[in-house]
């Protein structure tokens, strides 16, 4: 099984082989899987996760803390 990460580290390999180099560092890869205050940590952190879309998470009021650490990645 693949992590999230590698998955989005071959995409961007792909790009790059099959399109350039410039358009695989410049594209944004958004991960649409499930994102909740627990997890979103750990996908922030990613090198190759450069967003992520929240669903039902951002109905919660727990919604604070995926913004919180979205907030931290993007001053990185």
């Amino acid at each position: 099984m693949f992590s999230i990460q590698q998955v989005h580290f071959e995409l961007r390999k792909w790009l790059q082989a099959n399109v350039s180099s410039e358009v695989a560092a410049s594209t944004w890869i958004i991960y649409g899987g499930s994102v909740n205050g627990a997890n979103s940590k750990e996908l922030t952190g990613q090198l190759d996760i450069d967003e992520f879309f929240v669903g039902g998470a951002s109905l919660k009021p727990k919604f604070i803390d995926i913004i919180k650490f979205a907030e931290v990645k993007k001053s990185a």
